[in-house]
């Protein structure tokens, strides 16, 4: 595992939330960032689940001089057409990103169809226990919490795999901790996973 601080002034100062932690689940989509000459028409797809780090490697691909169109899902398939055109002409690679797989888009122009179908496709799986893990400790410490070795370990094995569900039970448990003047313990994570 690494983590990788991201170099951006615009996130919120003295928060982790600038740090991208990589691991197997998102290694392969990181590193392809970095070799956007061989993307096929210099275009790639970000694809993943929601809270999985797809805008923090988009901003980091933006500061390496990429173009990124965010939600490209949502953008109407002209508005995507020329934007594609325009990064084209302009000799830019262009980073499309999505919460959603290129085939539960809705496009319309058989031309843009084309094109998405030819991009690099680049996927964040689920968290792997490295990652979940690491988020943890990353939504605790953000926080000014920690958990003891014993609660973070019975919370690897057990917790649901999605990010959204790693960084709820950082909240809750740190308002259960808050609330009962305690730390962050097995017998409090087991409560919360149980519940």
């Amino acid at each position: 595992m690494k983590q990788i601080a991201l170099p951006f002034d615009e996130l919120n100062p003295g928060r982790m939330d600038d740090c991208l932690i990589v691991t197997p689940a998102n290694a392969i989509a990181f590193a392809a960032l970095g070799n956007s000459s061989q993307w096929p028409g210099h275009c790639a797809l970000l694809v993943g689940p929601a809270r999985s780090g797809k805008t923090l490697m988009a901003r980091y691909f933006a500061a390496q001089g990429g173009k990124v169109l965010d939600d490209a899902d949502q953008i109407s398939a002209e508005e995507l057409f020329h934007q594609w055109n325009a990064a084209k002409n302009a000799d830019e690679v262009l980073l499309l990103v999505s919460g959603h797989a290129p085939g539960e888009w809705n496009i319309e122009l058989p031309d843009l169809r084309s094109r998405i179908g030819a991009a690099q496709l680049l996927e964040i799986g689920e968290p792997d226990d490295e990652l979940v893990e690491q988020l943890l400790l990353k939504f605790l410490r953000d926080r000014g919490t920690s958990i003891g070795p014993e609660a973070l370990a019975f919370v690897v094995r057990r917790i649901e795999r999605s990010y959204q569900a790693v960084e709820e039970l950082a909240k809750q448990a740190n308002a259960l901790a808050l609330a009962e003047g305690s730390a962050i313990t097995l017998p409090l994570v087991r409560r919360l996973i149980a519940a």
